[in-house]
């Protein structure tokens, strides 16, 4: 019963965070700086993945102990 409690309390959480991220008004796409904006943010999208398949990667390939 506390799991299905803990699950709802996220699911509310999560419903009325997502609500207010739809609610900003957004920006302008004919400014000269969205461009840049655009391209940043992909980059450290970019970044963020790279980052996971690097730590997934060492996390795969570390030195295994040996029993002797």
């Amino acid at each position: 019963m506390n799991t299905l409690i803990h699950r709802m309390c996220i699911a509310i959480m999560s419903i009325l965070a997502s609500a207010s991220a739809f609610a900003h008004a957004g920006h302008d796409h004919g400014h000269w700086t969205s461009g840049v904006l655009h391209t940043v943010f992909y980059v450290a999208l970019a970044s963020v993945a790279a980052a996971c398949s690097y730590s997934a990667y060492k996390y795969i390939n570390r030195k295994k102990p040996t029993s002797n």
